[in-house]
């Protein structure tokens, strides 16, 4: 028989073997045809998506030329404490158009109160290229 100190111990470990096996996420790009695409040039749409994204309150986290990841921040947050949704952005040029695929991924904490900003971001990135 296991007394309470060993499955205390047992417990323990366990726990801390389940969050040792927590890994970051890695956003996956969206299939083509779930994308949305400007007549614009890329130039011009990845100053829209980073208009965009700080209009919603987001902070990019990191960005290239066809790519961009931002965390959305709830007020006086911080990039290194927010609990919030990732949004994941590809601009990808095409022969006279640019294709905009995104991708929101919630956090486990606090995933009640979030929400997927796909279509706000998308709309908000029209307004900007109006």
């Amino acid at each position: 028989m296991i007394g309470p100190l060993k499955l205390t111990v047992l417990f323990l470990i366990g726990i801390f073997s389940l969050a040792g096996c927590v890994k970051e996420f890695i956003p996956t790009e969206p299939a083509p045809n779930t994308g949305t695409v400007f007549q614009k040039t890329p130039e011009e749409v990845q100053a829209a998506a980073r208009n965009a994204l700080t209009k919603l309150s987001f902070a990019i986290t990191k960005e290239t030329g066809e790519y961009i990841e931002a965390v959305h921040l709830q007020p006086g947050e911080t990039v290194e404490d927010n609990r919030g949704e990732m949004v994941y952005i590809w601009i990808k040029p095409r022969e006279s158009n640019v294709l905009v695929l995104t991708y929101t991924h919630q956090k486990a904490s606090g995933i009640a109160k979030q929400k997927y900003w796909d279509q706000q971001v998308i709309t908000k990135m029209m307004q900007e290229l109006q």
